[in-house]
């Protein structure tokens, strides 16, 4: 099993990620705060939630992302059932210290037996004012991984890839020999990889065994941004697909060695007439997926995510107020009111100049 998870903000942008299809066929709540029966929408706004309360307790990063993976030989002949997911987080909340702190869960499912969960954390903690930790959270994921792995009796995950050192050795020496993404991407192919745009991380690199690393780190002396403006212009497949391309190759190659060497005639005349194995169905959906990001980005270039923040905290910020406020209280609702209305009325890329900041509407406003 593999866990993985990090800190970051923007949880909004979060959410639009985990219920878009892509090529997952279904996604679905696993649980929110406890509750087994959240809708996605309900999810979104705990998202929405969180980035408020960031922004009015001058906190980043609002949001701790993990994401959680089985190996596909453990769920080949058996998927993990809800209630083992539901222990699988457990577990994991309490490997990373984060009883007492919100979370949602979220299941997505490709439609292959293979499944895979994210799992989102309010880092800010109501009760005590302060964020939570994560430090040393890689351990934490490794000992939750070792306890899952041993409750549902998994194969047990090794702690290091035998060939983490000679995939630094070989994509660094390909790098260094070449000059364009295009030569990289064909003679790291040519090498039994292939390169991926990543979720949690800009590049991602596939080895032939089906294992996602993160190209910069296997990238001696590279930066990302040398990284970003060499595939500037460069379309590259999610990593989703390209981690099941890979295992479909894998198979594909076990099955071809595992064959006779000299095939019946009616073998020949079988494999004379199959189709070749999957080849549209993935270019199908890899278009489909490119597609949904298109219409994702032109129905969010009307307004930006500052914009949509802002009118959250000045509607927030104004249903707080009494009707017997304060003068001082009085006029600021009515400023917050006609800000509100026209921002609404009339988007813009940025908020109007008279905008009250983050810090001034905090103090009015305290987040529940």
């Amino acid at each position: 099993m593999v866990i993985a998870g990090k800190i970051r903000g923007n949880a909004p942008q979060l959410g639009d990620y985990l219920f878009t299809l892509g090529n997952n066929q279904h996604i679905t709540v696993l649980h929110l705060d406890g509750r087994e029966d959240a809708t996605p929408e309900e999810f979104k706004e705990f998202l929405y939630s969180v980035e408020l309360n960031s922004k009015l307790t001058r906190s980043k990063n609002s949001a701790y992302h993990a994401y959680m993976n089985p190996n596909p030989e453990d769920t080949m002949d058996r998927v993990m059932t809800k209630e083992e997911w539901l222990e699988s987080v457990d577990i994991l909340t309490k490997q990373l210290n984060y009883g007492d702190q919100r979370h949602g869960a979220v299941l997505h499912d490709l439609g292959n037996g293979r499944i895979h969960a994210h799992i989102v954390y309010e880092r800010y903690n109501h009760e005590r004012g302060t964020l939570a930790t994560y430090e040393d959270n890689y351990k934490a994921h490794d000992r939750a991984r070792a306890e899952i792995e041993k409750k549902l009796k998994h194969k047990p995950t090794p702690q290091k890839n035998k060939n983490r050192d000679q995939h630094k050795q070989t994509l660094t020496a390909i790098w260094r020999r070449t000059a364009t993404a295009e030569e990289f991407i064909s003679e790291a192919k040519a090498n039994g990889y292939k390169i991926a745009k990543g979720t949690d991380r800009p590049f991602r690199v596939v080895d032939s065994e089906g294992i996602s690393f993160d190209l910069v780190r296997k990238l001696d002396g590279v930066k990302t941004a040398e990284l970003k403006q060499r595939f500037i212009d460069t379309e590259l497949p999610p990593d989703k697909q390209a981690i099941l391309e890979m295992q479909v190759q894998k198979q594909q190659g076990q099955q071809e060695y595992d064959k006779p060497s000299q095939p019946t005639e009616a073998t020949a005349d079988n494999s004379a007439k199959t189709p070749a194995p999957m080849a549209s169905a993935q270019d199908e959906a890899r278009q489909k997926f490119l597609q949904n990001v298109k219409d994702v980005r032109e129905r969010n270039r009307s307004l930006t995510p500052e914009i949509t923040m802002s009118v959250l905290i000045a509607l927030r910020v104004c249903f707080s107020f009494k009707e017997n406020a304060t003068e001082q209280r009085a006029a600021l609702k009515q400023q917050f009111d006609a800000d509100s209305y026209a921002i609404t009325a009339t988007p813009r890329h940025k908020p109007p100049d008279k905008m009250l900041g983050f810090i001034e509407a905090a103090q009015y406003y305290k987040p529940t």
